[in-house]
């Protein structure tokens, strides 16, 4: 049993979430609080701030809505002699419900997946952009928000182990031109908005060493995340986005992905892709490499560069590896506004007419026992 110390007695609900939240893994050794003498709320054990350092335990949880409140009890906290792996803030309930609204993907892969014959695997651009239930045939969408190509992997390998896969004939790799210089366990933004919590299920962090802020995320997903999960029950629903795109032409920037290329993110990934396709023939599993749609009229110029760059970097890597099919939809519809919510993901009318033209020139023709 793990314990941990709650740091400011009078943050009544950050202390109720807490302990309605806290794994049965963990129980709560103590209070504590540099303004107080004893815990003014419960009257639970109280512990004074000069005798943490004495106190057993694996985590203080310092209690406030507010960083720069944060900020200071963490240095506080340091100076009493507390070491700072020991203190982890509270992120699972300071992120507006970031991690309530993430799908537990190998919960819903248990509960959803019904031995379709097609699977798809992506970030957002085939989350929100491609009605999986309208390919013919259907296919199950293990894609979700920033899923790169590690974990889009390990997803299909905890399938594989599962002995899931026997129906499944094709795997639709919907992945952008970066794909092989991204890596979302080395991206802040995807723990800071949850999307990391999606995969807790399978209990690796991947490359979270290279972020300094990452271990303190994990450490409330291992103290918080099942019962959170539980409580919440997020789950999957189509996506549905009538907006249109309201940027002027030629002035839209694309994201940083685009802009940075890192030689071991790279290496790492030429590597698994390899093994991923690898591993899809292994199990009789054909994989289709897609490229997704941008609103190529409303980029700039220096964006149009990057992606150029990155492109001719992209089929490098793809022609050197002899990989198969390729369908490149990047500039279909580089016109359409009227089928984008932004510049880089399409809204329902655009992923109504991408799923079509997937099924007219990537599935025609196949019947699904040929998949």
């Amino acid at each position: 049993m793990k314990k941990i110390v709650l740091y400011g007695v009078r943050h009544v609900e950050l202390r109720r979430d807490i302990e309605f939240f806290l794994d049965d893994g963990y129980e709560i050794s103590g209070y504590s609080d540099t303004y107080y003498q004893s815990d003014v709320l419960d009257g639970k054990r109280f512990i004074p701030p000069e005798q943490l350092r004495n106190e057993e335990f694996d985590f203080i949880i310092p209690l406030s809505f507010r960083a720069p409140t944060l900020t200071d009890m963490i240095s506080a906290l340091t100076l009493l002699g507390i070491s700072p792996q020991k203190i982890v803030r509270p992120t699972m309930f300071l992120n507006q419900g970031a991690e309530k609204m993430q799908v537990d993907l190998l919960a819903d892969i248990e509960a959803q997946y019904h031995g379709e014959t097609g699977l798809m695997f992506g970030l957002s651009y085939s989350l929100r952009g491609i009605f999986e239930k309208k390919l013919r045939p259907v296919f199950y969408d293990c894609s979700w928000h920033g899923l790169d190509l590690y974990y889009s992997c390990r997803i299909f390998q905890y399938m594989r182990r599962r002995h899931m896969l026997s129906s499944v004939r094709t795997a639709l790799l919907v992945f952008p031109y970066y794909i092989f210089h991204y890596d979302m366990s080395r991206t802040f933004y995807h723990y800071r908005t949850g999307q990391m919590f999606a995969l807790r299920g399978l209990k690796d962090w991947h490359n979270y060493q290279q972020i300094s802020e990452a271990s303190e995320y994990i450490a409330n997903y291992q103290m918080f995340g099942k019962k959170v999960s539980d409580f919440y029950r997020f789950r999957r629903y189509e996506q549905q986005n009538r907006g249109i795109y309201q940027g002027k032409d030629h002035e839209g920037l694309v994201n940083g992905a685009w802009f940075h290329a890192y030689p071991e993110t790279v290496a790492e990934n030429e590597t698994l892709f390899a093994a991923f396709c690898h591993e899809l023939m292994e199990e009789n599993i054909i994989p289709i490499l897609i490229v997704p749609p941008y609103y190529l009229e409303g980029l700039n110029q220096a964006s149009l560069a990057a992606v150029d760059q990155t492109k001719q970097k992209f089929y490098h890597i793809i022609e050197t590896m002899g990989s198969g099919a390729v369908f490149d939809f990047f500039d279909v519809f580089a016109n359409r506004r009227e089928f984008f919510a932004d510049l880089t993901h399409l809204n329902s009318d655009g992923a109504e007419a991408f799923t079509e033209l997937i099924n007219q020139t990537v599935l025609q023709g196949r019947k699904e026992t040929d998949l």
